[in-house]
């Protein structure tokens, strides 16, 4: 068995099932919500955060996790002997990679901070291989080498369907946000430089689906026999499995894996929130 214990936070986004396969921790951000605190996924679970989201006019927002949070992690698995690889959301999107590496020099162990310079999926896509070196034996050098080559071939791209999330989480101008409205526009987000950026937009949301499958082809080629893709959804079950049957079709990938992105992201987002990812390596 390896030595290595990985740490992550809730601004990625996995499948349950590869999390569950793996042993990966996982440190909740706090969400705010009308007045309430609650860690994500523990005080909350995404279906009744979804709902809330849903039927509230109130929008969300999330806190950091403490430094305190991770000196005791941290000195929980180093007094157990553990090598420790702390995989943070991106750093310029938050300010935990900052709190986790001054929480690692702050205690006598072996611990490696790794900032994923992704969000959501992006950064699960990174823990998932991870996960996978550290289960075929590698050591934690080899593991932060090919993690450094491979954050460079992170492709993630959402949409939504409402822009009043990005509107009242100061993401776009009011101006704006009214003009797409009426014009039924819908923004092609694209993360990069760990942080969210409009790469293109359509009218329609029928369109959207088509538009993120062609902008992960431009990114990396027409053919995914041999990758994994990962469809991302909100609360939008109907959709989701449309989706999958779309990128099934149009990309004949090796996997289609499906996410639930998660609570941190849906903050910002709103639930009509969708994506595509894939990890070209």
């Amino acid at each position: 068995m390896s030595n290595i214990k990985i740490i992550c936070d809730t601004m990625n986004d996995l499948p349950e099932k590869i999390m569950d396969k793996y042993d990966v921790d996982i440190l909740p951000a706090t969400i705010i919500f009308e007045g309430k605190e609650y860690k994500a996924g523990v005080d909350i679970d995404t279906d009744d955060f979804y709902k809330l989201l849903r039927n509230s006019e109130s929008i969300p927002s999330t806190s950091q996790i403490t430094y305190i949070t991770y000196k005791e992690i941290f000195e929980k698995y180093v007094n157990e002997g553990k090598t420790i690889l702390y995989m943070a959301g991106s750093s310029t999107a938050s300010g935990i990679y900052q709190s986790a590496t001054i929480a690692k020099n702050d205690i006598d162990g072996d611990v490696h901070i790794f900032d994923t310079y992704s969000l959501s999926v992006g950064g699960g896509m990174l823990i998932y291989e991870a996960a996978k070196m550290v289960e075929q034996g590698h050591d934690i050098e080899y593991i932060i080498n090919k993690l450094e080559e491979y954050k460079n071939k992170v492709n993630v791209y959402f949409s939504v369907d409402s822009l009043d999330y990005l509107h009242k989480g100061g993401r776009i101008s009011g101006t704006k946000a009214a003009i797409g409205t009426l014009l039924n526009i819908k923004p092609i987000l694209k993360i990069e430089g760990g942080l969210v950026n409009q790469v293109s937009q359509v009218r329609g949301t029928k369109k959207i689906i088509p538009k993120l499958i062609e902008e992960l082809k431009l990114q990396i080629g027409e053919d995914f026999s041999g990758k994994d893709v990962y469809v991302g959804y909100g609360d939008d079950l109907e959709l989701r499995d449309k989706f999958i049957e779309i990128v099934k079709k149009e990309l004949s990938p090796k996997n289609v894996h499906t996410f639930r992105i998660g609570s941190c992201v849906a903050c910002h987002s709103g639930p009509s929130v969708f994506g595509l990812a894939c990890l070209d390596k």
